[in-house]
């Protein structure tokens, strides 16, 4: 999946949301393989990723809202300029 970077982060971030989607598709990877696996050295090692995967997912998503909530901010600052 090629995503190309506006620049322009606002409103949107497109390369926060292709890594939400990618770990997003990884998680339910790991989940699939590690269901169809018997060997528990191998199990343990799938869960451990795919905790780090969650992790890395909820990162993400902290950061797009952090983002979101900051570009609303600045959108309200900026309307407040343009009605004076």
């Amino acid at each position: 999946m090629k995503t190309n970077c506006a620049h322009s982060c606002k409103g949107l971030c497109a390369a926060l949301d292709a890594a939400v989607i990618r770990e997003q598709e990884a998680i339910k990877e790991y989940k699939s393989i590690s269901a169809e696996c018997d060997y528990p050295d191998v199990q343990i090692l799938l869960n451990a990723l795919l905790a780090d995967r969650e992790k890395s997912l909820q990162l993400l998503k902290e950061k797009a809202d952090m983002l979101r909530v900051k570009f609303d901010t600045l959108d309200q600052i900026s309307d407040g300029f343009e009605s004076v």
